[in-house]
């Protein structure tokens, strides 16, 4: 068989095997995407992630491990109207790093689509916080 048949042939087999596909049409999520903050840790040690609703009252959030990243969704509760996330080194008690040594947002309003995105550096002045929609 000559190299031009060989490649008719394995054309032809190609065709044959090939089935006719509708496109389906993917219906739209009903539920309601909420602000969430997303943490990448860069710093020296465990940070704490808190959320400050607009009367003040700080709102734990969790602990991240130093070279992790992890998403922590707003509680609509917390979100609505202004609020702040804040991100503290989680120094063990009597440590010389004092609770006023973090990373504190602005004032942010609650969106339906928002991410806010902080990524903390070994340095937390140099710290980048980035508020992104979706």
């Amino acid at each position: 068989m000559t190299t031009m048949s060989r490649v008719a042939l394995v054309v032809g087999l190609m065709m044959i095997s090939v089935s006719s596909v509708d496109a389906a049409e993917v219906p739209a999520p009903t539920d309601e995407i909420t602000t969430e903050v997303f943490v990448m840790n860069n710093y020296l040690t465990d940070v704490r992630v808190y959320i400050e609703d607009a009367n003040g009252h700080l709102h734990n959030m969790g602990r991240l491990a130093r070279g992790s990243l992890a998403s922590f969704p707003v509680p609509d509760e917390l979100g609505v109207g202004e609020f702040r996330v804040k991100i503290y080194p989680a120094a063990a008690a009597g440590s010389l790093i004092s609770e006023d040594y973090g990373v504190k947002t602005s004032p942010l309003v609650s969106a339906r689509d928002q991410q806010v995105r902080v990524w903390l550096e070994a340095d937390l002045a140099e710290s980048i916080v980035e508020i992104a929609r979706d």
